[in-house]
């Protein structure tokens, strides 16, 4: 018994000290090298565009863990940026439909590689036995966390 506790709070310390590390990175990450023109919350919003040619204001918000009145906030100076369009949608008058204009495509584009080379910079860091067992791991904290909501 003693061991699984032992077991608990080595996960929880290294749980908040992840945490903690991602926090201040996110803080510090205010504008991506090669001036793609976005901070990092602007592209997580943006990011689902990358599939989708638009989407509504709800949805972006939704995946980008932001309540609604923070995307359109977000969204008020990314249209005013030149980034992203914004028109009511066809069936429901109710809701905004967000595209990216051709600027905001380049600049998530370039936020985008951005981010995949510090990512491929981590996973080359990792000792090669470590790698596959962490992309595992990954997976399953996000499904016990999705549970979560």
């Amino acid at each position: 018994m003693a061991a699984v506790a032992d077991t608990q709070q080595r996960f929880s310390t290294a749980w908040e000290s992840f945490f903690r590390t991602t926090r201040r990175l996110r803080a510090r990450a205010t504008r991506f090298p090669g001036d793609a023109g976005l901070t990092l919350p602007q592209y997580h919003l943006l990011e689902a565009l990358r599939e989708h040619s638009e989407l509504p204001v709800g949805e972006l918000a939704d995946r980008a863990g932001v309540a609604p009145p923070t995307a359109t906030r977000m969204l008020d100076c990314l249209a005013r940026d030149g980034v992203v369009e914004r028109r009511h949608s066809e069936t429901d008058r109710r809701s905004v439909l967000i595209r990216l204009t051709a600027d905001g495509e380049q600049a998530v584009e370039t936020a985008h590689d951005v981010i995949e080379a510090w990512r491929r910079e981590i996973f080359e860091r990792l000792d090669p036995e470590e790698r596959e067992p962490a992309a595992r791991l990954l997976v399953r904290l996000s499904q016990i966390m999705e549970q979560q909501l």
